[in-house]
């Protein structure tokens, strides 16, 4: 496994620096390392999580043996015509067995939910015409749908897999070499030094730290295993509830996601599918995401105030000392930025951010040797964290094949349209639902991908910009990790904190309410996406911003003292007004904050 992974950090890395290669000879072997990975870190069998078995050394066969008869035939598939030209025997047992392969390696790696949805439309694809009504197609044989989903790419080996391959890997590959100079680390002091010091400290720590991490690690289970080791058991020794402690973790880890530059890898592959350019896109959802960080905050301020909690437990460098002592870890930060806002060019900027983050260790540690090794653990740990992500881009590449030779995306659209032909609203609730359910268990941007082909097109059509409907569902889809009842960042953040899964999800729900609504309000409001004229730019920023404090605040029960009931609700009911699309109502939530400001003056003066 150790080779496995070594080998494809390296060689995909080298296709990020400019290395020339066969993009499909390229999918197929970065298939197969991913199948080996995943059959040798992941049993599926709850009882023995983890280890390695003769059964699954004989999948990495099949695996290899599968992916080898397409490489070694690579040339002749480039000739013949898909969906024309007749596969061979030899054509359908590969395959088949891939398409099987990936199935297995799904189950493993994400679950068996998601295995057997895939077979729900393989097999509509397969007996869907003996249906009746919108929902029958037209008959296909065997040979017809494996020439689909294998040989063509609107499937196994298509745009999905190529993002998890030439962009998500090699971004996975730059958080690793980071994490292992010591880059976490930093992350971790530098939000020390920011917040620590204030009231609530630990839970601070861990929002800032968190939302910092996320931006590279782009997965929230991994960011909460790798800042809530730290933060929440500081939390707990303040006094935090361990419920609570776990949920400040997991939903500041889920914000991360929405952060750029890696946003839970989902950005890259919307930027595919709308081919709007990637700093476009990393631009207008940064204001977003941080619009859903103030919230959070806000709501763990007002928590330490109202139960009293302190100061971080131990003690902080000023800023400037951990600047000093760790500046060198923004170095390739600033070059992947550099190049993806000027040049638009994330896979370069962040191959050369890998390249540059291993030259400065190599020179800062002056041991070549150890750092040899440090790189080493990083590839390695980047192709085990980079894994079930090529693997759910794999099956999810098998679900958008389905749809498209059974155009099942259309007619699921023309269904939304049937419930709701005008109403907007509706369409996004229903997206919104959707999106949710898909996302329990799934990885961000495998969600993502189902979600975009089934729903993203019926908001288009009733005149949402595409960079808002996309957005929209990269949300619900980042935010399913924190929803119950399968909420994997609560449960991993359960696991450090010692409590009940189900109430750390419920309570991070209500920390990351904000992350539910901002959905609604960039596709009510796109001039919170940075689409439109200054004036409405501004203005959507300062309405949103006041409706998301008046929110936080109404849900946290603290606007500087605590609030009663009666001013929660009135306080609720403006924020709501806020985000509301509507002048009118956005007239009356200013009134209705205006007023509880005015009357909250008097009583304070009299």
């Amino acid at each position: 496994m150790a080779a496995t992974g070594a080998g494809l950090s390296g060689f995909l890395l080298a296709l990020a620096l400019g290395w020339e290669a066969d993009r499909t000879a390229s999918l197929f072997v970065f298939l197969g390392a991913v199948l080996t990975i995943g059959f040798l870190t992941v049993t599926g069998n709850p009882a023995r999580p983890t280890g390695r078995s003769l059964p699954s050394w004989g999948l990495v066969l099949a695996a290899w043996g599968a992916t080898a008869w397409f490489l070694v035939h690579a040339e002749a598939h480039a000739l013949r015509w898909p969906m024309v030209s007749p596969l061979s025997p030899g054509d359908m047992i590969a395959a088949s067995l891939l398409v099987a392969l990936v199935l297995e390696a799904t189950r493993r790696t994400i679950g068996l939910a998601l295995a057997l949805l895939v077979l729900l439309f393989l097999a509509y694809a397969l007996f869907g015409h003996r249906l009746e009504g919108a929902f029958a197609h037209r008959p296909l044989g065997v040979a017809e749908i494996l020439d689909h989903l294998v040989f063509t790419t609107n499937g196994l080996v298509g745009p999905a897999l190529a993002v998890a391959a030439f962009l998500v890997y090699v971004f996975v590959l730059f958080g690793a070499v980071l994490d292992r100079s010591g880059g976490g680390d930093f992350f971790f002091d530098l939000a020390a030094a920011l917040v620590g010091r204030q009231a609530g400290g630990p839970a601070k720590v861990a929002v800032v730290a968190s939302a910092l991490y996320g931006t590279i690690s782009g997965s929230p289970t991994a960011d909460v295993v790798t800042t809530g080791a730290l933060t929440i058991p500081m939390m707990k020794r303040l006094g935090y509830r361990p419920a609570y402690a776990g949920a400040v973790e997991a939903a500041a880890s889920t914000g991360g996601a929405l952060l750029p530059p890696v946003m839970g890898s989902a950005v890259f592959l919307m930027s595919d599918f709308t081919n709007i350019p990637y700093a476009e896109i990393a631009l207008s959802a940064a204001l977003a995401g941080m619009l859903y960080f103030v919230a959070v905050f806000l709501a763990v301020h007002a928590r330490a105030a109202l139960d009293g909690l302190g100061a971080f437990d131990g003690a902080t460098m000023r800023v400037g000392a951990v600047l000093r002592a760790g500046w060198w870890h923004l170095v390739p930060i600033a070059a992947l930025v550099w190049l993806v806002l000027s040049a638009d060019r994330p896979v370069y900027g962040a191959g050369l951010a890998v390249a540059i983050a291993a030259a400065i260790l190599l020179v800062r540690t002056r041991a070549p040797v150890r750092s040899a090794l440090l790189l080493l653990g990083a590839a390695i740990e980047a192709a085990r964290r980079a894994a079930p992500v090529g693997i759910a881009c794999a099956v999810a590449g098998l679900v958008v094949g389905s749809l498209t030779i059974t155009d099942l995306a259309g007619k699921f659209s023309s269904l939304l349209f049937s419930f709701a032909p005008d109403l907007l609203p509706v369409v996004m609730l229903i997206t919104a639902g959707v999106t949710l359910l898909l996302g329990m268990g799934m990885p961000t941007p495998a969600v993502y991908v189902l979600a975009a082909v089934l729903a993203a097109p019926a908001m288009v059509s009733l005149g949402v910009p595409v960079l808002a409907a996309h957005l929209f569902v990269v949300y619900f889809a980042s935010m399913s990790a924190i929803t119950p009842p399968v909420a994997v960042a609560a449960f991993a953040a359960a696991s450090i904190a010692g409590a009940d899964p189900f109430r750390i999800a419920a309570t991070a729900s209500r920390l990351a309410v904000v992350g539910f609504v901002l959905p609604f309000c960039f596709v009510w409001r796109p001039a919170l996406l940075l689409i439109g004229d200054p004036l409405a730019i501004v203005q959507a920023i300062a309405v949103t911003l006041a409706g998301v404090v008046a929110l936080a605040a109404a849900l946290e029960g603290w606007a500087g003292r605590r609030l009663g009931s009666g001013e929660r609700a009135w306080l609720g009911l403006g924020g709501v007004a806020l985000v509301a699309p509507l002048a009118w109502a956005d007239l009356a939530g200013a009134a209705m904050l205006g007023l509880w400001l005015v009357v909250r003056v008097r009583r304070a003066r009299g």
